[in-house]
């Protein structure tokens, strides 16, 4: 193929892509009186509404799949979300579209929150506790022997 049929093929391609907004991938967000994982957009933050039952009950959901097995057989590795400071001081800042102020690690780690999905119980990011939750991803899959990578919805 030639450079004028390979520029044509090109701008084809470009001019028919359809063009619609393009959607980054969001989070994976689990709701805790549901018991269910559902997809959240890009900018949620937790803690959210959440798909049913109580309101506020979203958090985000650290999730790893094997490439070999069905996109539907995910692993929950740990829950994370945020205390209502963190979640005020946030909502606050994307409001005023400015990053939140005065944000630190040390401040960020005392008030972000780290859990099991079983049983719920939060502790603070900085704690040894949520350190240990936190170095305990991946794992292998059961069935294939490959090593679990972290996913998002698509």
């Amino acid at each position: 193929m030639g450079v004028g049929a390979t520029a044509l093929a090109a701008a084809a391609v470009i001019w028919l892509w359809p063009r619609g907004a393009y959607e980054p991938p969001g989070s994976y967000f689990y709701d805790l009186s549901e018991k269910k994982l559902y997809a959240a957009p890009r900018n949620a933050f937790a803690p959210e509404d959440g798909i049913g039952g109580e309101s506020g009950d979203g958090v985000e959901a650290i999730v790893f799949k094997c490439p070999q097995c069905p996109a539907d057989r995910l692993e929950t590795m740990y829950l994370r979300t945020h205390t209502p400071e963190y979640k005020r001081r946030h909502e606050e800042a994307r409001r005023a579209g400015t990053a939140v102020e005065g944000l630190t690690r040390e401040w960020e780690s005392e008030h972000t929150l780290i859990s099991r999905v079983d049983p719920i119980a939060w502790h603070k990011a900085s704690s040894d506790e949520a350190i240990k939750i936190g170095s305990s991803r991946g794992g292998r899959c059961p069935e294939h022997g490959l090593a679990l990578k972290p996913c998002r919805p698509s």
